[in-house]
């Protein structure tokens, strides 16, 4: 395929394809890109500001015409799987599904994208460096040779837990910020003895998160996993299976007595909570939850601006309860590799539509594309320029713009996973300037996010069971998840058991023998928290 894509570019250059596409000029090609869909209510992503912007900085001048295309942010991998297997993908593609990804190179439904950065990527490289372009290169062809098949966004942030707790009801229980699980449980219990949002007080915001159930609750249960019975190889293996480590079932019988005790919802496995624990969260109800370091303060969700219209002296700040005894009390928090999302060209896209999406991902990664792409506009999305760094203050809120200045950042500039201003110093000044008012908060539930961090599990080979597998698995675990939570504690040891089984039988054990083969290779990228 490299040979017949220089063939395609050779060509096109004898044809005149220099500085613009190769089109006459009265000739425009469309250029169909992905973009996330998040509800941020009055935001189009189909027809945003960045949209323009890029049309007419980019589209224009080289005779394209733009246009994004909506996936749900939460099922984008699904949608892809569909577009892609029935022809009808983006032109760009952007997914964190790398089972798909991994699928598409398999198949070589994707361009290989070598010959299409040497030519038209002189940015993106230099943007994105060659030790991150090299997550996405594999040897397909086995020449000895890696090919590039996708291009991996740069993660400008790479901390990804963040646990928060209600300090005014702290105050009001007379407890301190508690430090282990111990004094987290009994934080629990107290407020809701105490009522603390009345009849509807519930401490613990939780739910299931159906694209990977386990994904979010391995924050809570990896306190209880044994690592003194854990080997590396062991944790690799594993990588998609944290119920089956020893100890973490000590930790789904935890949940199972908050449960049983009122301290999570009844609701959390039905298919709308995730809208009960936001309507919850901003009305004050909760008094904790895990998502993100910065998630009380985006702009998509800020829950703690919309607490405080409902309950003045909410607030909401970091804690690190969830001590792991046999790693001597360390607080495990998972963080993203280097590399962001993954940015794919169909083959379904024709030679001189590759050309310009490669064309496009470069304008992008230009600085000052970059800076408008993220940042919106001065006086409208930002009221300033700081001239100590050199990075917007004064960010506005998305209600607090026009629906025609609504943006967010990261799903339409999406070769950065993050604001990037053009160096370590500026951009971790940056990740707490935005939220005004709330910079020391944001600064300390980043520090928490990355102490104890072990880096994400990834696989440098195809794991073809994981292809063939990973889909159900996941569902089983949802499925496992809901009733371990919620079965009658007499009989938890047996529903557990028996849903584990479950999961094995239904191709974990293939996946979790595959992952195990692909370590004693040498094929992975992660780190074991036993090593800290």
């Amino acid at each position: 395929m490299k040979k017949i894509l220089a063939l395609l570019l050779t060509l096109a250059l004898l044809l005149g394809m220099t500085g613009t596409v190769a089109v006459a000029d009265d000739d425009w090609i469309t250029l169909r890109v992905e973009t996330y869909d998040r509800e941020i209510t009055g935001l189009d992503v189909t027809d945003c500001w960045q949209l323009h912007y890029a049309q007419e900085h980019f589209g224009d001048p080289n005779h394209i015409k733009l246009e994004f295309v909506s996936y749900a942010r939460w099922t984008e991998g699904d949608l892809l799987t569909n577009a892609l297997a029935g022809g009808t993908a983006p032109d760009i593609c952007v997914t964190y599904n790398g089972s798909l990804v991994q699928q598409c190179i398999d198949d070589e439904g994707i361009w290989q994208l070598d010959d299409l950065i040497a030519e038209y990527g002189p940015n993106l490289r230099a943007f994105l460096g060659d030790e991150l372009l090299g997550y996405g290169q594999s040897d397909h062809d086995g020449d000895g040779t890696k090919e590039q098949w996708f291009i991996p966004a740069r993660r400008i942030s790479v901390a990804n837990v963040g646990n928060f707790i209600r300090e005014d009801w702290l105050k009001a229980l007379n407890m301190e910020k508690p430090t282990n699980v111990e004094e987290f449980t009994a934080y629990l219990r107290a407020a809701k003895e105490a009522k603390l949002a009345g009849e509807n007080t519930m401490p613990f915001s939780f739910g299931i998160y159906v694209p990977d159930p386990l994904y979010n609750v391995r924050r809570f249960t990896d306190a209880w996993v044994d690592f003194s019975q854990v080997t590396e190889e062991d944790w690799f293996a594993y990588a998609r299976n944290p119920e089956m480590l020893p100890g973490a079932k000590e930790g789904f019988r935890w949940l199972n007595t908050l449960y049983h005790e009122g301290l999570l919802p009844d609701t959390f496995a039905l298919s709308d909570n995730d809208k009960a624990n936001d309507t919850a969260l901003i009305m004050g109800y909760n008094g904790f939850f895990s998502q993100q370091p910065d998630q009380p303060w985006r702009t998509d969700k800020n829950y703690q601006i919309e607490l405080e219209k409902n309950v003045p002296e909410g607030h909401w700040v970091t804690v690190n309860p969830f001590k792991n005894e046999s790693l001597g009390g360390k607080t495990l928090h998972d963080i993203y590799a280097a590399n962001g999302l993954s940015i794919i060209i169909p083959l379904t896209t024709d030679e001189k539509t590759a050309v310009a999406a490669m064309k496009y991902l470069d304008w992008m990664a230009v600085p000052e594309n970059m800076f408008a792409m993220q940042n919106g506009i001065e006086g409208i999305n930002y009221e300033g320029i700081s001239p100590e760094l050199g990075i917007p203050y004064g960010v506005k809120s998305a209600d607090a713009v026009p629906n025609e200045n609504k943006m967010h950042a990261g799903d339409i500039c999406f070769i950065s996973n993050g604001l990037y201003y053009g160096s370590d110093e500026k951009n971790s000044a940056a990740l707490a300037l935005p939220f005004a008012g709330y910079e020391e908060d944001v600064v300390a539930s980043y520090v928490d996010a990355l102490t104890d961090a072990w880096t994400q599990i990834s696989f440098t080979v195809a794991i073809q069971a994981e292809t063939d597998y990973g889909s159900t698995i996941k569902s089983k675990q949802g499925e496992f998840l809901a009733a371990v939570v919620s079965c009658d504690p007499a009989e938890f040891d047996a529903v557990y058991d028996a849903g584990v089984q479950d999961i094995l039988n239904s191709g974990a054990q293939q996946m979790i023998d595959e992952f195990r083969e692909a370590y004693k290779e040498g094929n992975y990228r992660g780190v074991f928290p036993g090593n800290l």
